[in-house]
């Protein structure tokens, strides 16, 4: 076969036209139905570009020029409500996309979760070494958050009580075993490092808290039954606790049998059901919370009563108790404790707020705004942990 015929059929067993070498463009494909528009993905990238580069003024008047076009959409805002934190922080994203959100009833949980972000980053850094930032670095570190988790880790290191007890109650060995340290060489408070071993979950923190069941303190021994009741969840413990309900003192008993009753073990139950007859709201209060893993008509009764109660504190402890089954109920007498004359009993409100709501992302995003530097850490803590 010659060169000259060999070439046509070539061309057309390889696929090319055999009127010719060159050929027009393939057009690209037709988008899919809901796709992005191509005016609206060449403005965003061009405002994000922007905010890459540092422009911050002409990111920011892009974004605006992007929302006015596309007001309804969250690749829009997402870009708005990251120039505004570039330039202003948490609280200007917030309020942009609050702007945006307006009487939607819907929220856009990833922007919500960013501005939270950021907001516990902002009170890492920029306040005192207080309850807030400490709050602020342990819920960053429950996130994933390496930085938190090394900055809390080099404090452990240094000996700073407060890292390690946040972070061993995220379970972290290392700060595990530095508060074992620190109790065993007669920690300050050694209630409260007690609880963050509980809260940890390790094995290792079984033997030095049953230790401390013979302590001298009914406070300490009291605080240890409760711990071992906390890390019976995960081991066996109830052997360990039941003695105690012989302890020589009733404090100490009743949390004995309130750490029996979480696990499933009715041992203590006569003493419990004696607190729910007390005169005292404080002493039914003790009794609810430790029968609340088993709420039932009796337990909704009483704790409904507590709401109630003449002592403020007691009602603010039975609005914590009564979300879950009653929310409004319990919002409402948190508003009441908020808006109390004591400031100890609007900082105890505060404080449980974002517990209450704890599930709600809209009622969360509204406490963003407190006043108070730790309530707004709470909130965004809580907002981390439900948005991840």
């Amino acid at each position: 076969m010659s060169i000259s015929r060999a070439i046509p059929l070539l061309l057309i067993l390889g696929g090319v036209p055999a009127s010719g070498l060159s050929q027009e463009p393939t057009p690209p494909p037709p988008p899919k139905p809901g796709a992005i528009d191509v005016e609206e993905a060449t403005a965003l990238t061009q405002g994000w570009a922007l905010l890459a580069q540092g422009l911050l003024n002409d990111a920011a008047k892009r974004a605006a020029q992007v929302l006015a076009s596309y007001p309804k959409s969250a690749s829009s805002v997402t870009l708005a409500v990251e120039v505004d934190i570039a330039r202003a922080g948490s609280r200007a994203g917030l309020d942009q996309y609050e702007r945006w959100l307006g009487a939607r009833a819907l929220e856009e949980p990833s922007i919500v979760r960013r501005i939270a972000f950021v907001l516990l980053r902002e009170t890492v850094v920029e306040g005192p070494e207080d309850a807030a930032r400490l709050e602020a670095l342990r819920a960053l570190a429950a996130d994933g958050d390496a930085s938190a988790t090394a900055e809390m880790s080099s404090g452990v290191e240094t000996g700073s009580v407060p890292e390690a007890r946040a972070l061993a109650s995220l379970g972290n060995e290392a700060a595990v075993k530095a508060l074992i340290a620190q109790l065993n060489g007669g920690a300050r408070n050694a209630a409260s490092t007690i609880e963050a071993l509980a809260q940890s979950g390790s094995t290792l923190a079984v033997a030095p808290l049953t230790a401390r069941l013979q302590d001298r303190s009914p406070e300490i021994r009291g605080a240890a039954v409760e711990g071992l009741g906390t890390l019976g969840s995960r081991y066996d413990l109830v052997e360990r606790i039941k003695p105690v309900l012989a302890d020589k003192t009733g404090y100490v008993r009743i949390r004995a049998a309130a750490a029996l009753f979480r696990l499933g073990d009715m041992s203590g139950l006569s003493m419990l059901q004696e607190l729910y007859a007390a005169e005292a709201a404080a002493s039914r209060l003790i009794a609810a919370q430790a029968m609340a893993s088993q709420p039932d008509s009796l337990w909704m009764d009483q704790v409904r009563r507590l709401t109630s109660a003449t002592e403020p504190e007691v009602r603010i402890g039975a609005a914590r108790l009564i979300a879950p089954h009653d929310p409004e109920l319990a919002r409402r007498v948190i508003d009441q404790g908020m808006a109390d004359r004591n400031p100890a009993i609007r900082d105890m409100a505060a404080e449980a707020l974002s517990d209450v709501v704890a599930t709600d992302l809209r009622a969360l995003r509204h406490l963003l705004r407190l006043p108070d530097r730790l309530a707004r850490a709470r909130a965004a803590a809580h907002i981390l942990a439900l948005v991840r």
